[in-house]
């Protein structure tokens, strides 16, 4: 896959928190090539494709906007060995896949924060933010019919809302066309998995066109259930379909309109591994499930208003449900079990108004977004208290968002060469939270120091349930029911100076904000509550933007410095569930990220991309444990990958590329046990027309086998370990109409 790197300078601090993509309009700036219709030799061209970065709201190109921003095309992701959004974005410099590739992390900071509420990392598909659990890996985040990736790493605040504190990325869906088009494929993966799937569509009428595509996706994995005897314990089974619509009425050519529906329906394994009896193993007694279906609805309208205004308005639904049975002692013990069970509904409506006139450009906007989360745990026979004592029972917990925002980013080119782009986003959020539990109690034993004589094997009435609690906290938990309301107004400015040094070379300096914001935290047993403030980057970024050799080079740079403050962490034993959110927290990062894209003559093209990155806490104390100097979790000081493409020549064509990542920990705290060490990962494709419609390719993934640790969980002296994927091979027959 091509690095296509940016690194957007402009503030665009326009954007909703769940509406991001471009119009239809801007969607036919850019064309994906079509496959050829017989296998023939082409040509490298004298100079690298321009491409336009549509996860800012202003459009601009790689050379004109200074965010450190990456995307893959279409063309990219058919010749790369990638299937999923995570594939494709932990390729490029201080991006990481993590907790066993179920988030990524973004210069340190993963998807679901260091600690604290929410997101850090948005991920928008046709224009709509997925729920969390959908945006991280268990939604509609399949490569497969993608018309294109990208990721923008530093605070997207200012443009995107709520939960862009570390970046975001932008999945765009192929588009309906006039032409009509028609491409397959099957095929097996290592271990008996299998990868079918088919995309198409065409005209309906003059005015309206469709696309359908479709997936069904199994990997097995490759961790080993000692105690069930199951070799699908690390499984990732992915069904994906999407439908689109896309309508130009006859007598209105200034209007547009674009209609997604998007659903997966997917099932996953347990990604923490009790390694007693060896790598890649686990014990679990009770086999570890997730089931998962995200729905997505997108419309995007867009119409013109006279020769200087156009109109955009993006309407998102989204609805997420979750089911998920773990092992909850994951040892051939019987520790009992959890159903854990999440649903997140969000509806959300954007309106932007565009304005060009002269040496100014800019947008207006307002953003409105109803969210709805619930999650439920229900508890079976599970042992506390050194095993004394089981639990049997239910907790809960709600949370109803409401954000309302007003936004605003210009351009303007105020002197030759020169371009200031300033923005601020003003944001309201308004949250409910609601949360409670109903615990029964049974003892297997005595307890030491208890004053009451209970009865052993049975069900304690609840008054005897809740005498226990009080007496003795520390070993048994008690019932609760809490409430609680927060309101955040938050204003979020970016500004930025472009100058365009020479018709080849752009530099760009850049200050931006970015927030996560406050609510209520609820400890899971307990009920101990806490409520937090919204927290705080401040980024300051310098940018490099060169072409060399006559356009066939390509070479992007980012330098950043972020100071965060009123950090949001978590208070007590990170693998327990008696934890709170606190704003206790300081901390700094910075770094460098450079890309290159080399043309190196007939088909074959040079990528490259690396990170540098240095974290610490400044000021972070845990129950008495004092973290500051340690580095951020997900952390590693260096990551690079190098590949070659080759363009279809003479029937072949295909791509190899390596990438290193260096050692890091997955705890605030640096625990040594917690440490993955450094690791190079192989991946490489390679295809061959064997007709003008047939093909075949071959494709591996870590290709040497590198254990690919992604952290522990680390619990007194026990470790749970997370595994990436292990080395995976497979083949493909594709076909096209």
């Amino acid at each position: 896959m091509k690095f296509r790197v940016a690194a957007l300078l402009g503030p665009a601090l326009v954007v909703s928190a769940h509406a991001q993509s471009p119009s239809p309009e801007e969607v036919e700036v850019i064309s994906l090539p079509e496959a050829a219709a017989e296998p023939v030799e082409r040509a490298a061209p004298e100079t690298l494709d321009e491409i336009v970065v549509t996860g800012e709201k202003l459009g601009r190109s790689l050379a004109e906007t200074m965010s450190s921003a990456a995307i893959a095309t279409g063309e990219d992701l058919e010749a790369a060995p990638v299937s999923t959004m995570k594939d494709v974005v932990s390729r490029y410099g201080n991006i990481v896949s993590a907790a066993g590739d179920r988030e990524i992390a973004i210069r340190g900071v993963p998807q679901g924060g260091i600690g604290g509420e929410g997101d850090t990392v948005s991920v928008y598909l046709d224009g709509v933010a997925l729920p969390s659990r959908a945006a991280s890996f268990a939604g509609p985040v399949s490569a497969w019919d993608l018309e294109r990736v990208e990721v923008l790493r530093g605070a997207q605040s200012t443009n995107q809302g709520r939960n862009s504190l570390a970046g975001s990325v932008v999945l765009e869906s192929r588009r309906p066309t006039e032409e009509w088009d028609l491409r397959a494929r099957a095929g097996v993966i290592s271990r008996g998995g299998h990868d079918t799937a088919i995309a198409g569509g065409g005209p309906l009428t003059d005015t309206l066109s469709f696309r359908i595509s479709g997936q069904d996706r199994y990997d097995p994995g490759n961790i080993h259930n000692v105690t069930r005897n199951e070799d699908d314990a690390g499984r990732e089974d992915m069904r994906n379909g999407r439908v689109a619509l896309a309508w130009r009425p006859e007598g209105a050519s200034d209007y547009r309109l674009l209609y997604g529906y998007t659903q997966a329906d997917t099932e996953f394994g347990d990604p923490l591994h009790d390694t007693s009896e060896g790598e890649r193993t686990q014990t679990a007694d009770v086999r570890g499930v997730e089931d998962d279906r995200t729905r997505l609805h997108s419309l995007r309208q867009a119409f013109a208003l006279g020769d200087h205004w156009h109109v955009e308005a993006i309407t998102g639904w989204a609805d997420f449900d979750n089911r998920y049975v773990v092992d909850y002692d994951r040892t051939a013990d019987d520790g009992g079990f959890s159903e854990n069970t999440q649903t997140e509904r969000l509806i959300s409506q954007e309106l932007r108004a565009y304005w060009d006139a002269g040496p100014v450009r800019g947008v207006l906007g307002a953003y409105y977004a109803d969210g709805d989360e619930r999650s439920g745990t229900l508890g079976r026979d599970v042992a506390t208290a050194g095993g004394l004592v089981r639990l049997d029972g239910t907790i809960d917990a709600r949370t109803e968002t409401r954000t309302g925002a007003l936004f605003a980013e210009a351009d303007w080119d105020f002197a030759r060469f020169w371009r200031l782009t300033a923005g601020v986003r003003v944001n309201r959020e308004l949250s409910c939270h609601d949360a409670g539990a109903e615990l029964d109690l049974t003892l297997t034993g005595s307890v030491p120091g208890l004053p009451l004589d209970l009865p052993i094997g049975v069900p304690l009435p609840d008054a005897a349930s809740d005498a226990l609690a009080t007496l003795l906290p520390a070993f048994v938990p008690p019932d609760y029911a809490e409430r609680d309301r927060t309101a955040f107004t938050d204003v979020l400015p970016r500004v930025a100076l472009t100058w365009f040094a020479t018709d080849s070379t752009t530099l760009g300096l850049s200050y931006q904000e970015g927030y996560r914001s406050g609510g209520i935290s609820v400890s899971f047993f307990g009920g101990a509550v806490s409520a937090f403030d919204p927290e705080t980057t401040r980024t300051v970024e310098f940018a490099t933007r060169s072409r060399w050799l006559d356009g066939r080079l390509s070479l992007n740079t980012n330098t950043f410095y972020t100071d965060w403050r009123d950090q949001q962490v978590t208070i007590g034993e990170t693998s327990g569930f008696e934890t709170v959110t606190e704003n206790a927290g300081r901390s700094h990062y910075y770094g460098l990220e450079a890309e290159m894209v080399m043309l190196l003559g007939g088909p074959l093209e040079l990528f490259a991309s690396a990170g540098v990155l240095r974290s610490e806490f400044d000021d972070f104390v845990n129950d008495g444990e004092d973290y500051a100097g340690n580095a951020f979790p997900y952390a590693p000081e260096h990551t690079a990958t190098l590949g070659l493409t080759l363009k279809p020549w003479h029937r072949i064509g295909g791509q190899v590329s390596v990438q290193a990542i260096d050692d890091f920990y997955s705890d605030p705290d640096n625990d040594p046990r917690s440490r993955s060490d450094a690791r190079v990962l192989l991946h490489a494709r390679v295809d061959y027309q064997l007709t003008s419609r047939l093909s075949l390719a071959v494709y591996g993934r870590n290709l040497t086998d590198d254990r690919n640790e992604q952290g522990a969980l680390v619990a007194g002296d026990r470790v749970a370990k997370r595994y990436g994927e292990a080395r995976t091979v497979g083949a493909l027959v594709e076909w096209s109409l």
